[in-house]
Protein backbone atom coordinates (compact mmCIF):
# COMPACT_ATOMS: atom_id res chain seq x y z
CA UNK A 1 0.00 0.00 0.00
CA UNK A 2 0.98 3.53 -0.87
CA UNK A 3 2.43 5.04 2.36
CA UNK A 4 0.30 8.29 1.04
CA UNK A 5 -2.61 6.24 0.94
CA UNK A 6 -2.37 4.93 4.23
CA UNK A 7 -1.09 8.08 6.04
CA UNK A 8 -4.56 10.46 4.61
CA UNK A 9 -7.46 7.91 4.79
CA UNK A 10 -10.27 9.56 5.50
CA UNK A 11 -10.60 8.76 8.76
CA UNK A 12 -6.73 10.07 9.95
CA UNK A 13 -6.63 12.80 7.11
CA UNK A 14 -7.99 15.30 9.74
CA UNK A 15 -6.34 14.29 12.65
CA UNK A 16 -2.42 13.36 10.53
CA UNK A 17 -3.26 16.70 8.70
CA UNK A 18 -3.66 19.36 12.33
CA UNK A 19 -0.82 18.19 13.75
CA UNK A 20 1.95 18.25 10.82
CA UNK A 21 4.16 21.38 10.90
CA UNK A 22 3.78 22.81 7.33
CA UNK A 23 0.33 23.80 6.03
CA UNK A 24 -1.01 21.82 3.94
CA UNK A 25 -3.85 21.53 1.18
CA UNK A 26 -5.95 18.96 -0.22
CA UNK A 27 -7.28 19.23 -3.50
CA UNK A 28 -9.08 16.85 -6.00
CA UNK A 29 -7.36 16.06 -9.07
CA UNK A 30 -9.62 18.56 -10.61
CA UNK A 31 -8.59 21.45 -8.30
CA UNK A 32 -11.39 21.69 -5.79
CA UNK A 33 -10.02 22.71 -2.42
CA UNK A 34 -10.98 19.70 -0.17
CA UNK A 35 -9.10 20.21 3.20
CA UNK A 36 -6.95 22.89 4.61
CA UNK A 37 -5.14 22.39 8.17
CA UNK A 38 -4.73 25.18 10.90
CA UNK A 39 -1.74 26.28 9.70
CA UNK A 40 -2.87 27.51 6.02
CA UNK A 41 -5.45 29.19 7.48
CA UNK A 42 -3.05 31.12 10.11
CA UNK A 43 -0.68 32.01 7.32
CA UNK A 44 -3.00 33.16 4.72
CA UNK A 45 -4.78 34.87 7.83
CA UNK A 46 -8.30 33.96 6.43
CA UNK A 47 -11.43 31.91 8.15
CA UNK A 48 -11.98 28.27 6.80
CA UNK A 49 -15.60 29.42 5.12
CA UNK A 50 -13.77 32.44 3.12
CA UNK A 51 -10.78 29.62 1.93
CA UNK A 52 -13.54 27.55 0.49
CA UNK A 53 -15.15 29.93 -1.10
CA UNK A 54 -12.11 30.19 -3.63
CA UNK A 55 -10.12 28.41 -6.40
CA UNK A 56 -6.17 27.63 -6.04
CA UNK A 57 -5.36 30.44 -8.99
CA UNK A 58 -7.39 32.91 -6.30
CA UNK A 59 -4.76 31.72 -3.63
CA UNK A 60 -1.43 32.17 -5.66
CA UNK A 61 -0.41 32.81 -8.95
CA UNK A 62 -0.38 29.77 -11.61
CA UNK A 63 -3.06 28.02 -9.47
CA UNK A 64 -3.98 24.49 -10.52
CA UNK A 65 -1.18 24.68 -13.66
CA UNK A 66 1.71 25.37 -11.13
CA UNK A 67 0.59 22.64 -8.74
CA UNK A 68 0.37 20.23 -11.93
CA UNK A 69 4.23 21.09 -12.94
CA UNK A 70 5.37 20.94 -9.56
CA UNK A 71 3.92 17.22 -9.54
CA UNK A 72 5.67 16.38 -12.85
CA UNK A 73 9.13 18.33 -11.61
CA UNK A 74 9.35 17.40 -7.94
CA UNK A 75 10.06 20.65 -7.20
CA UNK A 76 9.07 23.81 -5.46
CA UNK A 77 7.82 27.06 -6.33
CA UNK A 78 7.86 30.36 -4.33
CA UNK A 79 4.48 32.49 -4.99
CA UNK A 80 3.47 35.47 -3.36
CA UNK A 81 -0.33 34.81 -1.80
CA UNK A 82 -2.98 36.49 -3.54
CA UNK A 83 -5.61 35.99 -0.38
CA UNK A 84 -4.65 39.20 1.17
CA UNK A 85 -2.90 42.22 -0.69
CA UNK A 86 -2.76 43.87 2.28
CA UNK A 87 0.25 41.75 3.51
CA UNK A 88 3.24 40.54 1.67
CA UNK A 89 3.37 37.06 2.36
CA UNK A 90 5.09 34.55 0.17
CA UNK A 91 4.67 30.77 0.06
CA UNK A 92 7.34 28.23 -0.81
CA UNK A 93 4.73 25.25 -2.43
CA UNK A 94 5.15 21.67 -2.98
CA UNK A 95 2.67 19.15 -4.51
CA UNK A 96 2.40 15.47 -4.71
CA UNK A 97 -0.55 13.60 -5.54
CA UNK A 98 -1.97 10.43 -3.59
CA UNK A 99 -4.93 8.19 -3.89
CA UNK A 100 -7.52 6.63 -1.24
CA UNK A 101 -11.47 6.42 -2.41
CA UNK A 102 -10.22 8.75 -5.25
CA UNK A 103 -7.25 10.87 -6.82
CA UNK A 104 -6.32 13.75 -4.47
CA UNK A 105 -3.08 16.15 -4.41
CA UNK A 106 -1.45 17.27 -1.09
CA UNK A 107 -0.03 20.70 -1.24
CA UNK A 108 2.55 21.50 1.46
CA UNK A 109 3.19 25.26 1.91
CA UNK A 110 5.81 27.40 4.12
CA UNK A 111 5.68 30.86 4.83
CA UNK A 112 9.24 32.12 3.16
CA UNK A 113 8.39 36.01 4.12
CA UNK A 114 11.17 36.42 6.15
CA UNK A 115 13.72 34.51 4.19
CA UNK A 116 16.03 37.22 2.81
CA UNK A 117 17.66 34.59 0.75
CA UNK A 118 14.13 33.33 -0.87
CA UNK A 119 12.87 37.03 -1.19
CA UNK A 120 15.97 38.19 -3.34
CA UNK A 121 16.04 35.25 -5.67
CA UNK A 122 12.37 36.08 -5.86
CA UNK A 123 13.19 39.48 -6.82
CA UNK A 124 15.14 38.07 -9.55
CA UNK A 125 12.64 35.77 -10.66
CA UNK A 126 10.16 38.30 -11.25
CA UNK A 127 12.53 40.72 -13.04
CA UNK A 128 13.13 37.94 -15.55
CA UNK A 129 9.61 36.89 -15.52
CA UNK A 130 8.21 40.16 -16.44
CA UNK A 131 10.59 40.93 -19.12
CA UNK A 132 9.82 37.48 -19.86
CA UNK A 133 6.30 38.53 -20.56
CA UNK A 134 7.11 41.89 -22.23
CA UNK A 135 9.03 39.41 -25.04
CA UNK A 136 6.25 36.87 -24.92
CA UNK A 137 3.34 39.42 -25.45
CA UNK A 138 5.35 40.85 -28.66
CA UNK A 139 6.20 38.28 -29.67
CA UNK A 140 2.32 36.79 -30.06
CA UNK A 141 1.62 40.07 -31.38
CA UNK A 142 4.14 39.65 -34.43
CA UNK A 143 3.54 36.48 -34.72
CA UNK A 144 -0.35 36.96 -34.84
CA UNK A 145 0.22 39.32 -37.37
CA UNK A 146 3.01 37.59 -39.71
CA UNK A 147 0.49 34.25 -39.84
CA UNK A 148 -2.96 35.78 -39.85
CA UNK A 149 -2.28 38.39 -42.84
CA UNK A 150 -1.15 35.98 -45.01
CA UNK A 151 -4.30 33.50 -44.28
CA UNK A 152 -6.79 36.88 -44.69
CA UNK A 153 -5.10 37.32 -48.04
CA UNK A 154 -5.67 33.66 -49.33
CA UNK A 155 -9.23 33.84 -47.84
CA UNK A 156 -10.09 37.05 -49.76
CA UNK A 157 -8.43 36.11 -53.16
CA UNK A 158 -9.75 32.94 -53.01
CA UNK A 159 -13.38 33.92 -52.39
CA UNK A 160 -13.05 37.11 -55.33
CA UNK A 161 -11.71 34.07 -57.74
CA UNK A 162 -14.62 31.97 -56.65
CA UNK A 163 -17.47 35.14 -57.61
CA UNK A 164 -15.64 34.87 -60.89
CA UNK A 165 -13.12 38.40 -60.29
CA UNK A 166 -10.48 37.16 -62.35
CA UNK A 167 -12.27 35.73 -65.30
CA UNK A 168 -14.28 31.88 -65.86
CA UNK A 169 -13.68 29.39 -63.54
CA UNK A 170 -14.48 25.73 -64.48
CA UNK A 171 -16.02 22.99 -62.12
CA UNK A 172 -12.87 21.23 -61.12
CA UNK A 173 -10.71 24.59 -60.65
CA UNK A 174 -13.84 25.81 -58.71
CA UNK A 175 -14.16 22.59 -56.48
CA UNK A 176 -10.21 23.16 -55.59
CA UNK A 177 -10.71 26.92 -54.60
CA UNK A 178 -13.65 25.83 -52.56
CA UNK A 179 -11.49 23.48 -50.34
CA UNK A 180 -8.53 26.12 -50.27
CA UNK A 181 -11.07 28.84 -48.95
CA UNK A 182 -12.88 26.27 -46.26
CA UNK A 183 -9.31 24.99 -45.26
CA UNK A 184 -7.78 28.62 -44.68
CA UNK A 185 -10.72 29.59 -43.07
CA UNK A 186 -10.31 26.75 -40.45
CA UNK A 187 -6.77 27.39 -40.04
CA UNK A 188 -7.40 31.09 -39.58
CA UNK A 189 -9.99 30.16 -36.90
CA UNK A 190 -7.15 28.10 -35.00
CA UNK A 191 -4.48 30.21 -35.14
CA UNK A 192 -6.59 32.64 -33.61
CA UNK A 193 -7.58 30.89 -31.01
CA UNK A 194 -4.50 29.68 -30.16
CA UNK A 195 -3.17 33.30 -29.68
CA UNK A 196 -5.89 34.62 -27.93
CA UNK A 197 -6.01 31.65 -25.05
CA UNK A 198 -1.92 31.89 -24.66
CA UNK A 199 -2.46 35.76 -24.22
CA UNK A 200 -5.40 34.96 -21.70
CA UNK A 201 -2.82 32.44 -19.82
CA UNK A 202 0.06 34.42 -20.00
CA UNK A 203 -1.89 37.85 -18.52
CA UNK A 204 -1.36 39.78 -21.53
CA UNK A 205 -4.72 40.43 -22.52
CA UNK A 206 -5.78 44.26 -23.35
CA UNK A 207 -8.91 45.13 -21.50
CA UNK A 208 -10.75 48.56 -20.07
CA UNK A 209 -13.17 48.32 -17.61
CA UNK A 210 -15.35 51.50 -18.13
CA UNK A 211 -18.98 52.61 -17.96
CA UNK A 212 -20.64 51.59 -21.14
CA UNK A 213 -24.53 51.13 -21.93
CA UNK A 214 -25.39 47.99 -21.35
CA UNK A 215 -29.29 48.09 -22.45
CA UNK A 216 -28.05 49.21 -26.14
CA UNK A 217 -25.42 46.70 -26.38
CA UNK A 218 -27.98 43.83 -25.45
CA UNK A 219 -30.20 45.61 -27.63
CA UNK A 220 -27.78 45.47 -30.99
CA UNK A 221 -27.05 42.00 -29.69
CA UNK A 222 -30.83 40.74 -30.05
CA UNK A 223 -31.28 42.59 -33.36
CA UNK A 224 -28.32 40.57 -34.63
CA UNK A 225 -29.35 37.12 -33.68
CA UNK A 226 -33.09 37.97 -34.36
CA UNK A 227 -32.52 37.69 -38.15
CA UNK A 228 -30.41 34.32 -37.86
CA UNK A 229 -33.06 33.29 -35.29
CA UNK A 230 -35.59 33.49 -38.23
CA UNK A 231 -33.60 32.35 -41.10
CA UNK A 232 -33.19 28.99 -38.51
CA UNK A 233 -37.49 28.98 -37.90
CA UNK A 234 -36.55 29.11 -33.95
CA UNK A 235 -37.73 31.90 -31.16
CA UNK A 236 -35.44 33.93 -29.39
CA UNK A 237 -36.12 35.60 -26.77
CA UNK A 238 -33.86 38.58 -24.33
CA UNK A 239 -35.81 39.73 -20.89
CA UNK A 240 -34.19 42.51 -19.29
CA UNK A 241 -37.09 43.27 -17.20
CA UNK A 242 -35.15 42.94 -13.73
CA UNK A 243 -32.51 44.59 -14.60
CA UNK A 244 -32.37 47.84 -12.21
CA UNK A 245 -29.51 49.97 -14.17
CA UNK A 246 -28.77 50.43 -17.24
CA UNK A 247 -24.96 51.97 -16.84
CA UNK A 248 -22.56 48.53 -16.68
CA UNK A 249 -19.20 49.26 -15.74
CA UNK A 250 -17.16 46.49 -17.28
CA UNK A 251 -15.27 45.92 -20.59
CA UNK A 252 -17.77 46.01 -23.40
CA UNK A 253 -15.62 43.95 -26.16
CA UNK A 254 -15.06 41.29 -23.49
CA UNK A 255 -18.50 40.77 -22.14
CA UNK A 256 -19.96 41.07 -25.84
CA UNK A 257 -17.42 38.12 -27.12
CA UNK A 258 -18.44 36.27 -24.29
CA UNK A 259 -21.92 36.14 -25.10
CA UNK A 260 -21.45 35.87 -28.99
CA UNK A 261 -19.60 32.74 -28.16
CA UNK A 262 -22.33 30.88 -25.82
CA UNK A 263 -25.42 32.58 -28.20
CA UNK A 264 -23.22 31.23 -31.51
CA UNK A 265 -23.11 27.62 -29.73
CA UNK A 266 -26.70 27.82 -28.47
CA UNK A 267 -27.68 28.31 -32.03
CA UNK A 268 -25.80 25.19 -33.06
CA UNK A 269 -26.83 23.24 -30.73
CA UNK A 270 -30.70 24.17 -31.40
CA UNK A 271 -32.55 22.34 -33.98
CA UNK A 272 -35.43 23.89 -33.50
CA UNK A 273 -37.85 25.58 -30.31
CA UNK A 274 -36.37 28.51 -28.85
CA UNK A 275 -33.23 30.37 -27.38
CA UNK A 276 -33.60 32.47 -24.14
CA UNK A 277 -31.35 35.05 -22.69
CA UNK A 278 -32.38 36.36 -19.23
CA UNK A 279 -30.31 39.26 -17.20
CA UNK A 280 -31.60 39.63 -13.86
CA UNK A 281 -29.74 39.96 -10.31
CA UNK A 282 -28.39 37.09 -8.51
CA UNK A 283 -29.09 35.99 -4.72
CA UNK A 284 -26.54 35.16 -2.36
CA UNK A 285 -27.16 31.41 -3.61
CA UNK A 286 -26.16 32.12 -6.50
CA UNK A 287 -23.29 34.39 -5.41
CA UNK A 288 -22.42 31.07 -3.60
CA UNK A 289 -22.55 28.41 -6.01
CA UNK A 290 -20.88 30.47 -8.38
CA UNK A 291 -17.35 30.86 -5.85
CA UNK A 292 -18.23 34.00 -5.86
CA UNK A 293 -17.94 35.60 -2.40
CA UNK A 294 -18.48 39.64 -2.48
CA UNK A 295 -16.77 41.70 -0.17
CA UNK A 296 -18.79 43.51 3.20
CA UNK A 297 -21.39 46.01 2.59
CA UNK A 298 -21.63 45.20 -0.95
CA UNK A 299 -25.45 44.27 -1.83
CA UNK A 300 -25.94 41.74 -4.47
CA UNK A 301 -27.81 44.09 -6.89
CA UNK A 302 -24.03 45.02 -7.33
CA UNK A 303 -23.82 41.79 -9.54
CA UNK A 304 -25.75 41.16 -12.48
CA UNK A 305 -26.56 37.58 -13.94
CA UNK A 306 -26.39 36.82 -17.49
CA UNK A 307 -28.47 33.03 -18.60
CA UNK A 308 -28.61 31.66 -21.68
CA UNK A 309 -31.13 28.67 -21.82
CA UNK A 310 -31.74 26.70 -24.95
CA UNK A 311 -34.00 23.82 -26.30
CA UNK A 312 -30.86 21.54 -28.04
CA UNK A 313 -30.12 17.92 -27.26
CA UNK A 314 -27.90 18.83 -24.28
CA UNK A 315 -24.57 18.18 -23.60
CA UNK A 316 -23.81 14.32 -22.07
CA UNK A 317 -22.34 14.58 -18.83
CA UNK A 318 -18.59 13.43 -19.05
CA UNK A 319 -18.54 16.59 -21.92
CA UNK A 320 -20.25 18.96 -19.38
CA UNK A 321 -17.22 18.49 -16.98
CA UNK A 322 -14.82 19.07 -18.92
CA UNK A 323 -16.64 21.70 -20.90
CA UNK A 324 -14.10 24.58 -19.88
CA UNK A 325 -10.92 22.90 -20.35
CA UNK A 326 -9.80 23.03 -23.74
CA UNK A 327 -6.93 20.47 -23.10
CA UNK A 328 -9.53 17.42 -22.13
CA UNK A 329 -11.84 18.01 -25.35
CA UNK A 330 -8.76 18.01 -27.65
CA UNK A 331 -8.90 14.48 -28.90
CA UNK A 332 -13.01 15.23 -29.15
CA UNK A 333 -12.31 17.96 -31.83
CA UNK A 334 -9.58 16.70 -33.16
CA UNK A 335 -11.63 13.62 -34.31
CA UNK A 336 -14.05 16.27 -35.64
CA UNK A 337 -11.40 18.27 -37.71
CA UNK A 338 -12.35 20.93 -35.63
CA UNK A 339 -9.61 21.84 -33.17
CA UNK A 340 -10.32 25.66 -32.81
CA UNK A 341 -14.08 24.74 -30.85
CA UNK A 342 -12.03 23.05 -28.34
CA UNK A 343 -10.73 26.82 -27.56
CA UNK A 344 -13.69 28.53 -27.66
CA UNK A 345 -15.00 27.52 -24.08
CA UNK A 346 -11.78 27.81 -22.53
CA UNK A 347 -11.43 31.71 -23.77
CA UNK A 348 -14.89 32.08 -22.29
CA UNK A 349 -13.76 30.71 -19.05
CA UNK A 350 -10.93 33.15 -18.83
CA UNK A 351 -12.78 36.28 -20.30
CA UNK A 352 -15.14 35.63 -17.25
CA UNK A 353 -12.67 35.75 -15.06
CA UNK A 354 -10.84 38.90 -16.70
CA UNK A 355 -14.90 40.28 -16.47
CA UNK A 356 -14.39 39.56 -11.92
CA UNK A 357 -16.93 37.30 -12.63
CA UNK A 358 -17.53 32.97 -13.12
CA UNK A 359 -19.31 31.07 -15.44
CA UNK A 360 -21.29 28.48 -15.24
CA UNK A 361 -22.45 25.16 -17.19
CA UNK A 362 -25.83 23.25 -16.57
CA UNK A 363 -27.41 20.76 -19.18
CA UNK A 364 -29.28 17.17 -19.10
CA UNK A 365 -29.55 15.23 -22.49
CA UNK A 366 -32.48 16.14 -24.41
CA UNK A 367 -33.48 18.95 -21.80
CA UNK A 368 -30.84 21.40 -23.38
CA UNK A 369 -28.68 23.90 -21.40
CA UNK A 370 -27.91 26.82 -19.43
CA UNK A 371 -24.92 28.91 -19.62
CA UNK A 372 -24.63 30.99 -16.46
CA UNK A 373 -22.68 34.30 -16.79
CA UNK A 374 -22.15 36.40 -13.30
CA UNK A 375 -19.92 39.31 -13.04
CA UNK A 376 -19.40 42.82 -11.08
CA UNK A 377 -22.39 45.71 -12.40
CA UNK A 378 -20.09 48.33 -10.56
CA UNK A 379 -16.33 48.80 -9.68
CA UNK A 380 -15.81 46.37 -6.79
CA UNK A 381 -12.46 46.30 -5.63
CA UNK A 382 -12.43 42.55 -5.07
Amino acid sequence: MNILSWFFKPKREKNILSYYPDAVLVVSASGELLYANENLLRILEISSDELFNLELLDIFDGGFNLVNNLIKSDDSAVVRSKVNRDSEIYLEIRASEYEDDEDKIIISIRDVTNNKKMLNKLLFEHEYITKLNKNRSTFLTKVSNEITSPLHSINGFSEAILEGLGGDVNEKQKKYLTIINKNSVQLLELVEGILEYSKLESGIYDYEFKNFDFVTMMTNLFNKYKERADEKKIIINFNLNSLTKRTLYSDENVLQKVLCTLLDNAFERTESGSIHLAVTHPDETCLQAAGIDPPKGIPTQNYIMIQITDSSKGIAENELKNIFDPYANIDKYIAKKNVAKSLEMGIVYLLARILKGRILAESEEMQGCVFTLIIPAEKVNL
